[in-house]
This record gives structure tokens, sequence and C-alpha cells, in this order.
């Protein structure tokens, strides 16, 4: 199964790749004297990343064409650190991605490159520490004298998330509601973002998928919370996520059983329960070690679900599942979702 992407790349996407979510950040967001200038059609999402490979894991981009008033179209640039603290050479970064915007947008004739579009640049940021980077590349060159400062960019627009009110983060519900799960409140505000987020929807999922891969979250206690909120189909779908991550290597659920089988493993794949770090040279054994961890995982997984939809279980299914080869229990959660009964579940063997 391919491997989930960056969830804050995954989210930040999520915000912004709606038209509509993305005339509205523009608008609360951007200085008025340029809101002003923009034509009230919504922007154009375009393809592609300019971000550096090397960065690909803390940086996320979108590139928007907007029409303006005056019956000419600009560029807007949203570079989104997600570091917890900021990086003091993203001016440098940026200038180089705004660069690969402009050669993207000449290709290869000569006629546009004497009429390149502005580009407006948008950093968003939503990490712990305060923002200490230079304002713009002008402040980081060497000189006072102005003559010297050859300048590609002038600067950039800064949204300091962690730094506003949260009535200020947007005024549309659901681009707030994303922008306090990234400053990682959501908790704190759960009925604001359920509410916001209606039921059924890919956003709703996606936030909720963003708390259970990055927020430091005890299972059990937010299923708890969200029972209490009556919040059932939040409790439900967060079952169904945390089953998916559980396949795919990424459920926070399993780091425990992986635990114990890799001790040894790189301290990121023991945290996060990713396999990924046993790729890089791990010995045979620890692999052997994640399989069982794993195993036990999904072992402990399966029991909380059928616990969940059955009640307390008998010690002679208990029993069975401790024993069981992890086909066989990948199986039985397969039916779990959909048998009536317990005996359901257990009625035919449908592994290998």
């Amino acid at each position: 199964m391919a491997e989930l992407h960056n969830p804050h790349d995954t989210l930040f996407r999520a915000l912004l790749s709606d038209p509509g979510r993305a005339r509205d950040f523009l608008r609360d967001h951007l200085p008025n004297t340029i809101v002003g200038q923009l034509a009230p059609a919504p922007p154009e999402i375009l393809e592609g990343s300019f971000v550096d490979e090397a960065l690909a894991g803390s940086q996320s981009d979108l590139l928007m064409k907007v029409a303006l008033t005056s019956g000419t179209d600009a560029f807007v640039y949203v570079l989104a650190e997600h570091k917890s603290t900021p990086d003091p050479a993203l001016p440098l970064q940026l200038a180089s991605y705004m660069v690969r915007i402009w050669k993207r947008y000449a290709g290869t004739g000569t006629a546009r490159l004497r009429a390149l579009p502005p580009i407006i640049p948008v950093v968003v940021y939503h990490g712990a520490e305060p923002w200490t980077v230079p304002d713009s590349l002008r402040d980081m060159i060497a000189t006072d004298d102005p003559d010297l400062a050859f300048l590609p960019g002038a600067g950039y627009i800064l949204r300091n998330l962690r730094a506003m009110e949260i009535d200020a983060l947007s005024r549309n519900a659901a681009l707030r509601a994303g922008f306090i799960t990234l400053r990682r409140e959501a908790l704190a505000f759960l009925a604001e973002i359920a509410g916001s987020l209606p039921e059924g929807t890919d956003l709703r999922r996606q936030v909720l998928e963003y708390v259970l891969r990055v927020y430091n979250v005890d299972l059990d206690a937010l299923r708890a919370t969200l029972r209490t909120g009556g919040h059932n189909e939040l409790e439900a779908l967060m079952g169904t996520i945390a089953e998916t991550l559980l396949e795919q290597g990424e459920a926070r659920g399993l780091a425990r059983g992986k635990a114990e089988g890799l001790k040894a493993g790189e301290a990121r794949g023991l945290a996060r329960g990713e396999a990924r770090g046993l790729a890089r040279g791990e010995a045979k054994g620890k692999a052997e070690g994640l399989a069982r961890g794993e195993a036990k995982g999904k072992a402990e997984t399966l029991g909380r679900l059928l616990e969940r939809r059955f009640g307390p279980l008998p010690r002679d299914i208990a029993a069975r599942i401790a024993a069981a080869e992890p086909d066989r229990i990948e199986a039985w959660l397969d039916a779990v979702l959909d048998a009536p009964d317990l005996a359901t579940v257990f009625a035919q063997d449908r592994s290998h």
C-alpha cells in the first residue's frame, strides 16, 4: 500500500485547493491595497510544486493565478513553513522558488520574458517559536549601500497563524477550522470544528486524520471525549481512519506494539510506527521484531474494535485472537466493520 503523504502538506493543500476557500483566504490575509485590485472571480489553482526536494518534508506550497481589475493576471504563491522553529534561510529559498515560477511561465520563448506577471509571495507559519526570519533578502545582504543590494525579490507577506486571534484566522468557517488544527488547538475547539465541517466531507476527514497523525493524543481519551460531546459520527470516523493508518504503518495505536520489536530502531520510526526507518540498513532481527510488534498492534486494534461493537470479549475469542497469524487477523479486521454480531466475524476463515 502506498505511503501517506506528509500530514502537514496534505491538510494545507486540502484547505486551499478549493477555489472558494482560496478566494476567502486571499481576501482575509492579503493587504487591502492588493485585495482592492483582485477581480471577483475565484483564483485558479495551478498544478506543481517549486519547493526543494530536501525541504519537502517541512514546506508546502500552492500557486494560484488571480485576475486583476486592470484586466491582467498575477500569481499568488503561498509557501507554508511547517517547522516548529522558523528557518532563517526562508527568504533565500522563497526567492529561488519565485524565479522557478517565472521560468516555467516564460517557457522556451522570449516574448513572455518582457512581460512577467507579478508574483505575490505569502508565507504561512504555524510553529510554536516566534518568527525571527528577516523580512526580505535585502536584510540578509551585508551592505548598507542600496546600489550594491541587487535583489530578485523585495520581500513577502507573513501570516503567522500562531500569533493571530482565532476570529482573525478567517471569516470562512472551514478555513478557520483548518488553521486551528494546524495550530494544534483542535481539541480545545472541538465543538466549533465539528460544526464548521459538514459530515461526509473530505475536509472533515482530513482534519481528523491530521489530529490522529500529528497530535500527541491518547486514542482512548479522544474517543471518550467525542462520545461525551455527542460526536458519534466523528468517533466512528476516527475508528475508520485509525484502521487505514494501521494498514499503512502510520497508526499511533501500533507504536506500543512495534516498540517491543524495534527498541534498537531509528527513534522517529519507533515513535511514529513507520517502517521506513528499517529501510536504512536495519538488521534482519529488527525487521522480525517489527513484524511481531505490528502483529500484536493489529491484534490489540481488533480487540478494541470488537469490544466497541459487541461488548466484552469471551475468553476463548480473546485467546483465539492472541494466537492468530497476521493474515487471519487482517481478515477479521475486514469483517468486523460489517458483521451483525460477534459470531459472524469468526464464522469463516478468510485467510489463506
